[in-house]
């Protein structure tokens, strides 16, 4: 049969061991308790930023720089923006301001206290526009510092980014401007001989373009000795030499667009096109020139306010670790672990049956008389076979019959 386990037995064993399982439960709360005062503790600072949808597209510029419409791929570029702003530059002057550094180390020891300092640092974007960065670190006061630091130079990327895109469209439509301007100066002929002679580098380029777009127009009727031809060859060494004096530049044509980076590729659409389409292009240029202006003007006025900042950085007052709740929550169960240990040592290893009963008896203020033999079912037997067995013992009169009459009637 399979013995019952009542819970009243066990009540009453806890009830038993409460002493020494009370001191086991206080001396593992309490040990744990201050071993969180002795661990090295570990302070975090963090702050949130919200970038509005208004950052990522502006109406007066929207067909030189696209905006973006996708919530998504405003968060990749958040993200990607925030961690282009934690460079090693950046990391390597927060571990020497801030003396996390060690003091004269080798690039080796470098690239591992720099991959240390950045791990951490925590970035994670936290829905839509909104992006968080938090760091920790062994002081409070530092941590704090850092937060701080980062945040500024994060504002400073976003704002910053932003102008200089801008600028870049402002330069890049001027250069075509003043590319268009030159054109129609070299077109004209009343000025033309005046702008030649000034030796203007811009002038004698574009004149080098309109004199190899004649060129190959002419060299598709005639063959290279004819005396058009002839003359513009003549024409273009000329140019090219005067150029090569001003500037210093290779002679050829090609050299020179590869040299500036093709800037005045387009001079010749504009040379060698007609009049209206030239003056339509250019007032064009004019207009998104102007708007860039408009644009650049109210962005250094407004993108400190696209950048919201939702949750600035705090002095932190509590360790992140270790915590004192969590260690005492941790020596408690420590306590049920050590407790059911001791309980189970007293129980089961220390003392027998025989001995475990005395101390019950005890406890009860009886008296302990023995314990009665296991007897199986299968070896039952009933009053006659007893009898039976009993008066067969009676006759037989050897030593072992006696001993095993004397054990029936003592029970």
């Amino acid at each position: 049969m399979k013995e019952k386990i009542y819970i009243r037995d066990f009540l009453s064993l806890l009830v038993f061991y409460k002493k020494p399982m009370a001191i086991i439960m206080v001396i593992s709360i309490l040990c744990l308790v201050q071993l969180s005062f002795i661990l090295p503790k570990t302070y975090r600072s963090e702050f949130e930023l919200n970038i509005y949808s208004k950052y990522f597209k502006n109406a007066l510029i929207q067909d030189v720089i696209p905006g973006m419409n996708s919530i998504a791929e405003m968060t990749q570029t958040t993200d990607s923006m925030v961690k282009e702003t934690l460079n090693d530059e950046l990391i390597d002057q927060i571990g020497a301001e801030f003396n996390i550094y060690g003091k004269s180390m080798s690039p080796e020891q470098l690239s591992k206290a720099r991959e240390q300092l950045r791990d951490r640092f925590e970035l994670f974007s936290t829905g839509g526009q909104s992006y968080r960065v938090s760091f920790s670190h062994g002081d409070p006061i530092v941590t704090f510092e850092v937060t701080k630091k980062v945040l500024d130079a994060v504002r400073a990327t976003f704002i910053n980014t932003r102008i200089e895109t801008i600028e870049n469209a402002k330069k890049t439509i001027q250069k075509k401007l003043e590319s268009a301007n030159v054109t129609k100066q070299i077109t004209d002929d009343s000025i033309s001989a005046n702008a030649l002679a000034s030796k203007n580098p811009d002038v004698l380029r574009s004149e080098i373009f309109k004199i190899n777009s004649d060129l190959a127009a002419l060299r598709m009727q005639f063959n290279v000795h004819h005396p058009r031809i002839v003359k513009l060859e003549q024409r273009k060494a000329t140019i090219e030499n005067w150029l090569k004096d001003v500037v210093g530049s290779p002679s050829t044509a090609k050299d020179i667009a590869d040299k500036e980076d093709k800037e005045y590729t387009d001079a010749p659409l504009l040379m060698t096109g007609d009049r209206e389409i030239s003056q339509t292009i250019t007032a064009k240029l004019y207009t998104k020139f102007n708007d860039i202006n408009v644009a650049l003007d109210i962005e250094r006025k407004s993108l400190p306010g696209y950048i919201g900042v939702i949750e600035a950085p705090q002095i932190p007052n509590s360790p992140l670790f270790p915590k004192k709740r969590l260690f005492a929550s941790l020596g408690f169960m420590l306590g049920l672990i050590f407790c059911f240990g001791y309980v189970f040592y007293q129980e089961i290893m220390q003392y027998t049956p025989v001995e475990r009963a005395r101390m019950m008896a005890k406890d009860l203020k009886g008296e302990y008389f023995g314990s009665m033999p296991h007897i199986e079912e299968a070896g039952l037997m009933t009053n006659k076979e007893i009898v039976w067995e009993e008066k067969k013992m009676l006759e037989d009169k050897s030593p072992s019959a006696r001993i095993a009459l004397q054990k029936i009637e003592n029970t």
